[in-house]
């Protein structure tokens, strides 16, 4: 029993948004003229307990990172006393102005709210080093590739609600970020998106700066250098990028056994690489102008891209044995040039606090040159392919949302291509394609109570394409992404869901051409391939068990109408073409963790298995494990980081092939200060000959190779980049140059 004249004090905290309790919420106990008399911090529930208090006039403050500070005066009675729940509601944080100890992992009704310390600033140069800096479990981030894969799939970029290319997530400044959210299952204007990531930055209004960025590969020649410039006046920006980036190295070697069953023998030979060279150079240039306003959004942007890769050459030795007894030299010479310029219109538009609507249009045409040249001692096979591709997409989406508890929206999409491509060599065609296909998709978005959210997401694509002289192609498809989220509280969430949807046939794939491979050997296309139907049905479970940060998954996709390689005889030739009949099936389990052990050491863990098996002629079945680990360590303005992840042996879905993948590691140091960062990585410092293993049986044709390269061993690289700010500050301006360039051609590889 407490002294006479002490008593309990009891309270509630939650977040405003979902109505769950808000755990760690610092709550501090003040005398009416502000003295500290003691302070506690909220239970997984969102709830606190002061004892022994005495009867008089006090001030509760609440404080939580992410939201805003609340000052309650109330009167303690001469007895215990509950106060009314305390809803606090999310707060724009300024890391320049406060000191952030420590990420926030803020647990929100549809996503998670990660606030970035310090340090997780202060040594990170682009939008994906802040990314990988916040460990989030479950969340890969290659900073290299610049690419976001998450539980659920490849992420989608956001910056202030606006989709973002991958440059201009580079080029974010991450000192402009004040948080981000991370949806895991995408709700509202983020519906249809396997996962978003949408990063929140300061806005500046008048100012500009210039960028300048330079990496260079130390082991073999790969350089990359940017250079960019950006003003801003009042409500609009005027920004410009361009860049450079080279690659040369000595190709990939192979040694390869292959055993082809033809109609009157069978052909057994081994390939061994005594040579290789490629080398590839690509430029790009943006003007980009946008104008934003409370209601709205507006850009507009070209671009230019040119990538060539005037040699991917190797040099060969054959060995035949059986049938045919001997053994020749042979060598393959190809080159590959691209020119694309391309156009895009974005608008987002918010008449209404409940209402959006968004609208984009995108053109481009690219202008693409193949010449490849196969000898075999005095035998020469050469094909020469000119093409005019040209592409034009166009989304809309409309979000309602009248009340807390529900929303929808409904958006469609229309995606076109167009090729042209002109074939000379030793098959003359001219093959012209086109292909489209239209998504619309409806969304249902329902909160039961403060605990429960479902999703019911319907929708249906169609998918025409005809290759000029064949018949037309069209495919209904049904679509579906339904799910439920039950949270415990403000900390951990379980769900489980179902989704369906389709894929396209890759579009080089779809045409009647042939194309010579080797003297045995001929590609082919297919223009009658179906289209690939997934469906997923997954649980997951999120959330923070004292200082770690979990996620845990299992899932199983099935990959019906897979599209896979397909071999058979014609005349005592191998034909190498696609099907689309088989279906591939994976069973998945895995867990990430991610923890803050101080504020300068901070790491993550990650675990997977999966059990990958496909159907068909031959069934086919493989179990593989994989642990991943990284570890970051921040010294004053030094930041350590070293990774490491264990060998791999898959099933791959789109070979049909069973390859090995080498185990990998790598230390980086990166050091920071003021407008200049300087960075050196070494990858796989301990590989001196790491090879990638391949072997496929597809009965009348069955190979194994192992594939070594320069790129596969230790290497390491050095990085260079400065910022010069001048006026005013203006947030930091993103490149938004599409580098990727399509192709319809066939080509032997």
């Amino acid at each position: 029993m407490p002294a006479q004249g002490q008593h309990l004090l009891k309270g509630h905290i939650s977040d405003d948004e979902s109505g769950a309790g808000l755990s760690l919420t610092t709550v501090r106990l003040l005398t009416q003229d502000s003295v500290f008399v003691g302070g506690e911090v909220t239970d997984d529930q969102g709830d606190f307990l002061f004892k022994d208090l005495k009867s008089g006039a006090y001030i509760l403050a609440l404080s939580n990172i992410g939201y805003v500070s609340q000052f309650i005066a109330f009167h303690m009675p001469d007895g215990d006393c509950t106060l009314p729940p305390v809803a606090l509601k999310t707060d724009v944080v300024f890391l320049n102005e406060i000191e952030v100890r420590g990420s926030a992992f803020i647990r929100k009704k549809d996503h998670l709210l990660v606030i970035p310390d310090r340090q997780q600033i202060k040594h990170s140069f682009s939008g994906y080093d802040l990314l990988y800096n916040l460990m989030i479990p479950g969340l890969t981030v290659d900073r290299k590739n610049r690419t976001v894969t998450a539980a659920t799939g490849t992420a989608t970029m956001y910056i202030n609600g606006v989709k973002a290319d991958f440059r201009e997530v580079q080029h974010l400044r991450p000192g402009d970020i004040e948080k981000v959210e991370y949806y895991l299952l995408p709700t509202g204007k983020y519906v249809g998106d396997a996962a978003s990531v949408n990063y929140i930055t300061k806005t500046y209004n008048t100012g500009g700066y210039v960028t300048l960025e330079g990496e260079q590969n130390v082991a073999y020649m790969d350089g990359k250098y940017d250079a960019g410039a950006k003003i801003s006046h009042n409500h609009t920006s005027y920004t410009f990028f361009g860049g450079y980036h080279t690659k040369a190295y000595d190709g990939v070697k192979k040694e390869k056994s292959e055993e082809l069953f033809l109609a009157d023998y069978t052909v057994t030979r081994d390939r061994t690489t005594e040579d290789a060279d490629f080398s590839n150079n690509r430029q790009y240039a943006q003007f980009k102008v946008s104008n934003d306003t409370e209601k709205r959004n507006l850009w507009g942007q070209v671009s230019f891209v040119h990538d060539g890769t005037p040699h991917n050459d190797r040099n060969e030795t054959l060995s035949y044995t059986g049938h045919d007894e001997r053994r020749i030299p042979s060598s393959e010479q190809v080159d590959n040039e691209s020119l694309k310029p391309a156009v895009s219109l974005n608008g987002v538009f918010s008449p209404t606090e409940k209402q959006q609507l968004k609208v984009e249009l995108n053109g481009s045409y690219a202008q693409n040159r193949y010449s490849r040249i196969y000898r075999e001692t005095e035998q020469e096979s050469f094909t020469e392919a000119d093409e005019d591709f040209y592409t034009f997409d166009a989304y809309s989406r409309y979000t309602f949302r009248p009340d807390s508890k529900n929303t929808f929206s409904g958006s469609l999409m229309h995606y076109h291509y167009i090729t042209s491509a002109l074939y000379s060599g030793d098959y003359h065609s001219r093959q012209h394609l086109w292909k489209g296909e239209t998504i619309l998709t409806a969304n249902y978005v329902h909160e039961f109570g403060e605990k429960v959210t479902a999703v019911f997401n319907p929708g249906c694509s169609m998918l025409n394409y005809r290759l000029h002289g064949d018949r037309l192609q069209r495919i209904w498809t049904l679509r579906m992404n339904t799910w439920i989220r039950y949270r415990f509280n403000s900390m951990q969430w379980i769900g489980g869901g179902f989704s369906r949807g389709n894929h396209q046939p890759n579009i080089s794939s779809l045409n009647s051409m042939d194309q010579t491979i080797d003297f045995y050997q001929v590609k082919r296309g297919n223009p009658y391939l179906g289209n690939t139907k997934e469906s997923t049905l997954y649980f997951m479970y999120e959330g923070r068990i004292k200082r770690l940060n979990v996620q845990v998954r299992l899932w199983h996709e099935i990959f019906d109408n897979n599209i896979v390689p397909d071999y058979y005889t014609e005349n005592n030739r191998l034909i190498s073409s696609y099907r689309s009949d088989g279906s591939y099936n994976t069973l998945n389990s895995d867990m990430s963790v991610s923890c803050r052990i101080s504020d300068a050491l901070r790491a993550s863990l990650g675990l997977k298995y999966s059990r990958m098996y496909a159907s068909g002629e031959s069934d086919l079945s493989r179990d593989n494990f994989v642990a991943s680990a990284d570890v970051n360590y921040f010294l004053k303005s030094f930041a350590v980081n070293v990774y490491a992840k264990t060998a791999e042996k898959i099933l791959d879905r789109k070979l049909l092939a069973f390859v090995d993948r080498p185990a990998s590691c790598g230390l980086s140091v990166r050091y920071s200060r003021g407008k200049w960062m300087a960075e050196a990585a070494v990858d796989n410092p301990f590989t001196k000959q790491a090879r990638y293993r391949e072997q496929a049986d597809y009965g009348v044709y069955q190979y194994s190779q192992a594939l070594t390269s320069r790129i596969y061993q230790q290497t390491g690289y050095l990085k260079l980049a400065y910022t010069f700010d001048f006026g005013k500050k203006t947030s930091r301006e993103e490149k938004n140059v599409d580098g990727s360039i399509n192709s319809a051609i066939l080509k032997a590889e």
